[in-house]
């Protein structure tokens, strides 16, 4: 967790103090439960580092408009963020593994390029969610990604069940509408 660390004072001096401050108590908080879902995914202590390290450089780029007041909020986010980040890296070895594997195929119909596909998709989804704002990404992540029930998502968050409901169904909108202006025919 060293490497994180390092990587954590470097950042740490582009941001305001008072930012620089909510980094560093979320990193002592969180550094260790964040590393440990992410080993539990990746089995492997270098990756589960770099997916911990991904996902504070992904929480310092918005660490303004993190609320650390919450901690139970704030717990499933980081947990949230730091598995996406440990999935990232599975998935951006299997897109090697898989290019590797079938480098010349050129079938339009064959499975692999179906595969391909879908994991562009897949991927532009995450960017969208990364993009999104926080009050549509958490629930859509929680229920979408982590599979909480609407009610498990709404206990989570400390919003109202039908909120939460409303929140998910007009995010998956979101999602759609930028996957269609993305050229995706869905």
């Amino acid at each position: 967790m060293e490497r994180t660390g390092d990587m954590l004072l470097f950042m740490a001096d582009t941001l305001s103090y008072g930012d620089k401050q909510k980094l560093e108590t979320m990193y002592e908080k969180y550094k260790r439960k964040m590393y440990s879902a992410a080993k539990r995914i990746l089995s492997d202590g270098d990756k589960a580092e770099d997916a911990t390290q991904n996902a504070f450089i992904s929480i310092a780029e918005n660490i303004g408009r993190i609320n650390i007041t919450d901690d139970d909020a704030l717990e499933g986010y980081v947990i949230a963020i730091v598995k996406n980040e440990a999935y990232n890296i599975i998935r951006a070895k299997d897109k090697a593994e898989l290019y590797d594997e079938f480098p010349l195929v050129s079938d339009p119909f064959s499975d692999v390029n179906a595969k391909v596909f879908e994991k562009e998709v897949y991927e532009k989804i995450v960017e969208i969610l990364r993009n999104m704002d926080d009050l549509y990404r958490s629930p859509i992540y929680l229920n979408c990604v982590m599979g909480y029930t609407v009610k498990e998502t709404a206990k989570q968050l400390h919003r109202n069940v039908q909120t939460v409901k409303g929140q998910i169904a007009r995010g998956k909108k979101m999602i759609i509408n930028k996957l269609k202006e993305a050229g995706y025919e869905l």
